[in-house]
């Protein structure tokens, strides 16, 4: 079989993901399409894909587990026993349950997984950690998970994928910071657009709800005035000690494949 549309499908707040999907999507298939999931109304819209078209479906890792947000990522999307390559990036640290989750996801939404990818990308906290991903070797490797997907693909292959990952999923973890606006904000509206989660009001966009935050601190590095950050010591801390445990060791991209009948 030859999939006669690739569509890239992705949450990616602050891009890392992005640039992973859509890099898959285009080896196999330079004219593919793209569905940003990071945006609200985007997100909102239904999506249906058939049996002979393929999606790359990503999504980063946060505390071991697939974004949660408010009213979830990928119940919109409806596949027809469709074929999909499963993709998440994380900050060096591990990806755990999340590419397992994704997977287990997708598949009752009607997809099924042809590929799947765990790759490094810089860590929301601290772009120092996974700085400078992807490179060269990154991208040979998306470029193998591409190809190989591509042959399992016309092949006919129809076993079931097998990730690495457990169930019931790790339990989902927070931290006490949350990002906020300094006297600088001149109240643009940017943050509050591009935050995936709404956690930011148009009427007093310095604040934002912590119940509703995802701690992707999009808006932080968005804020055309640098007017948005995470301040305290327990932020400051838990950087070091991220920075001290994870720039020790590179981690490089786990690739899974479609196994024989």
């Amino acid at each position: 079989m030859t999939a006669k549309k690739v569509t890239a499908i992705y949450f990616s707040p602050t891009k890392g993901t992005r640039e992973y999907v859509c890099a898959i999507a285009k080896e196999l298939d330079a004219e593919y399409t793209e569905i940003n999931l990071t945006d609200r109304e985007e997100r909102a819209q239904e999506h249906f894909f058939g049996p002979d078209e393929l999606v790359v479906i990503g999504a980063p890792v946060y505390y071991g587990r697939i974004p949660q947000v408010r009213g979830g990522l990928f119940g919109k999307l409806h596949g027809e026993n469709t074929p999909a390559i499963f993709v998440v990036s994380y900050g060096n640290r591990a990806f755990e349950d999340a590419l397992l989750e994704l997977s287990d996801y997708c598949a009752r939404q009607g997809f099924f997984g042809m590929g799947a990818g765990a790759f490094i990308a810089p860590h929301t906290f601290s772009a120092r950690i996974g700085e400078g991903r992807p490179d060269e070797k990154d991208r040979k490797a998306v470029a193998c998970l591409a190809e190989k997907t591509k042959e399992c693909l016309e092949s006919g292959k129809t076993a079931a994928l097998g990730v690495p990952g457990n169930r019931p999923y790790r339990e989902f973890q927070t931290v006490p910071f949350a990002p906020k606006g300094a006297k600088a904000c001149n109240q643009c509206g940017v943050c509050v657009r591009i935050c995936p989660a709404g956690a930011i009001s148009k009427d007093n966009p310095r604040n934002t709800d912590k119940a509703s935050c995802i701690r992707c601190l999009a808006c932080v590095k968005e804020c055309p005035q640098k007017a948005r950050s995470v301040g305290g010591p327990v932020f400051a801390v838990a950087v070091k000690q991220l920075e001290g445990k994870l720039m020790k060791t590179r981690r490089e991209p786990e690739l899974f494949f479609a196994e024989k009948d």
